[in-house]
């Protein structure tokens, strides 16, 4: 049995290779490397060399010199990516074209071990010739963890391996005849004639990264190697599909952008945080001379008062370095929601009243709980605040609801959920499955994307949840809910 050393720079070039010889009767010797693949040859006897021409900082001809110089009668077959020679071939016996494909890999094979031994060679030749293209490729396809598939030029699905049927969640039966289009989502619709022109053009795509859409709908990242395949004509007649799922890759990669985009928005709201506190001492200062003004009106002072809150809130921000907070100022104390959001939508009642908003309070408990004021105030401003934009655009109505209840789990709790509902266009699944993500936001340059985000950090810290309903049909509008225990140092109470 002839012995052929393989020889590639990558593993998975290298696996593939070897299985279709292994299937054609030959047994098999890989190396990734230069020198892994002297060492091999030096080592064994070698019949037959087959090398690709770009090997990391190396080139399979200059590999070829020196295994001449030990074995001058061992045949060197050479691949390249390219269709034409790509330098003088002098210490080589061969050259192929991987575009040209497994079979004429073989052939040249059989071509270059002819002269050692015509006996086993023609049995090899036979064996070969009985065995079609498709037997040869089944072993490597269906052994791949990347799924691989074929198709004709018209993008009917010719062939579909078992990984492909992992990722993509449809079986052969289901996908063979049919056309690889369903695998595109609505927004790559015209993906595919591109693609196709390239392919008749005899071009190669390699890690080409694009979605796909799976049998169930999810939409995955993916990364995409189409290669044109050639009959016994050199036509161009199908093409081949290796498709990588880059999905968690894609994640990761947007966790560690997110991350760094962090780090600076901390550093530079520690920055304003330092930069504001001056003129927040003096507009504080200000307030506290004219609140003991005594020509002042009862309105004026509760104006004044309600300044001094809201002024107090800004400290607050400032101190949790707006919502990227450091654990700053965190005292739990005795708090009533109802004053809290009452507070709330003073300031904001002259934007309702412009909007023509009616504002339903409905507080059937006073909401008596422990917590962070500053930071519980942030939240109710951003959902209230949300609400109004929401109005901004259509609807007529906001409604503040606080009532004593238990969690959702059912777990005998006691504490208070506040619901801020609007009347509004709605939200639709797309946005809603995103809208607490991290500088995710509906609000273009207006908004940064993080208020829902750090809401619903503040709120877990506080032992309590968050939920959202909303709907865009006949019956639109939004509502927040939002449960708090009564204690977030005793959530058991």
């Amino acid at each position: 049995m002839p012995l052929i050393l393989a020889v590639d720079d990558e593993h998975s070039g290298l696996y593939y290779r070897k299985l279709i010889l292994e299937h054609a009767g030959y047994a098999v010797l890989s190396a990734t490397g230069v020198d892994e693949a002297l060492e091999l040859f030096r080592k064994n006897p070698v019949d037959l060399v087959i090398t690709d021409h770009l090997l990391g900082r190396q080139v399979g001809t200059e590999m070829a010199r020196q295994m001449k110089r030990n074995k001058p009668s061992v045949p060197v077959l050479l691949l390249s990516g390219t269709a034409s020679v790509p330098e003088p071939l002098v210490d080589v016996d061969a050259f192929l074209s991987k575009n040209e494909g497994p079979e004429q890999m073989l052939a040249a094979v059989e071509r270059l071990l002819a002269p050692k031994n015509e006996d086993v060679q023609n049995s090899h030749s036979n064996h070969r010739n009985s065995a079609p293209l498709q037997a040869l490729l089944a072993a490597v396809v269906e052994d791949s963890d990347d799924a691989i598939l074929s198709k004709t030029l018209d993008g009917t699905i010719l062939t579909w391996n078992k990984a492909a049927e992992r990722m993509y969640g449809y079986r052969a039966e289901e996908v063979i005849g049919k056309n690889v289009s369903l695998l595109l989502p609505p927004d790559r619709s015209t993906e595919f004639g591109d693609i196709l022109k390239r392919l008749r053009r005899g071009e190669k795509l390699d890690h080409f990264e694009t979605t796909r859409q799976t049998k169930d709908g999810r939409i995955l990242n993916v990364s995409l190697t189409i290669s044109p395949i050639r009959n016994a004509e050199g036509e161009i007649s199908a093409a081949s599909t290796i498709s990588r799922d880059i999905t968690q890759t894609r994640l990761a990669e947007e966790a560690i952008r997110n991350s760094e985009r962090l780090a600076v928005a901390g550093r530079m709201a520690a920055t304003i945080a330092h930069e504001i506190n001056n003129p927040l001492e003096a507009v504080t200062n200000i307030l506290y001379i004219l609140a003991r003004e005594e020509s002042l009106s009862e309105k004026g002072r509760q104006y004044v008062k309600a300044a001094e809150e809201e002024l107090r809130r800004v400290a607050q921000i400032t101190r949790t370095t707006l919502g990227l907070y450091r654990e700053r100022d965190t005292t739990v104390l005795p708090l009533d929601l109802s004053d809290l959001l009452d507070s709330i939508l003073v300031l904001y009642n002259r934007r309702l009243q412009s909007l023509g908003v009616r504002v339903e309070r409905r507080f059937d408990s006073a909401g008596k709980i422990n917590g962070v004021a500053g930071e519980l105030r942030q939240v109710f401003s951003n959902l209230i605040a949300n609400a109004i934009d929401a109005l901004n655009v259509s609807g007529t109505k906001l409604t503040v609801h606080i009532r004593d209840a238990q969690p959702w789990s059912g777990s005998g709790r006691r504490g208070v959920r506040v619901n801020i509902s609007d009347d509004g266009t709605g939200i639709n699944q797309e946005t809603r499955a995103n809208l607490f993500q991290p500088f995710f936001s509906t609000k273009k340059e207006k908004g940064t994307g993080i208020g829902l985000w750090v809401s619903q950090g503040i709120i877990a810290k506080h032992g309590g949840s968050i939920r959202l309903r909303s709907s865009t049909g006949v019956r639109h509008g939004t509502c927040f809910s939002v449960f708090l225990p009564s204690d977030p140092r005793n959530p058991s109470r």
